[in-house]
């Protein structure tokens, strides 16, 4: 009984790993949005330190070794929640906190050019063939 249950747990383990997706991509305009998701993501996995910068590399060659383990896995986690085309510009980074304050300065936008974004993206929406429903979501993703 325990080796089943021990399986079952090492399953679930196994198939959890497997539900790693994200239901927003970021995909170079949505910024705020994936990052909401993502940082929950994250921080519902307790890695959020390798993002923030409040669980840096340690010293020790072993405990190193370890966190790069663990930084590879936020790391690809980055690189499967984005557009492909923008993963290349990702390549220079080599820890997960540098990947995450590269998109940072470059897509979260300050107050004043967010507005003027979010005016313009307003004034060119369009219903077109969307459900009112479909209208309405996509409005409020803006």
């Amino acid at each position: 009984m325990q080796s089943s249950s021990g399986l079952f747990f090492f399953g679930f383990i196994m198939s959890s790993e497997r539900l790693d997706s994200f239901h927003i991509r970021f995909n170079g305009k949505n910024y705020s949005t994936w990052e909401f998701q993502f940082q929950l993501f994250v921080k519902g996995k307790e890695l959020w330190g390798h993002i923030n910068g409040s669980n840096p590399a340690p010293n020790d060659a072993d405990a190193l070794s370890k966190w790069e383990i663990m930084d590879a896995r936020v790391m690809s986690w980055i690189l499967s929640s984005i557009e492909p085309h923008l993963v290349l510009n990702l390549r220079p980074y080599k820890t997960a906190a540098t990947m995450w304050n590269y998109l940072n300065k470059i897509y979260n936008q300050d107050n004043t050019a967010r507005r003027f974004q979010l005016e313009y993206e307003m004034a060119n929406f369009t219903q077109g063939s969307l459900s009112i429903e479909e209208y309405f979501s996509g409005f409020q993703n803006l």
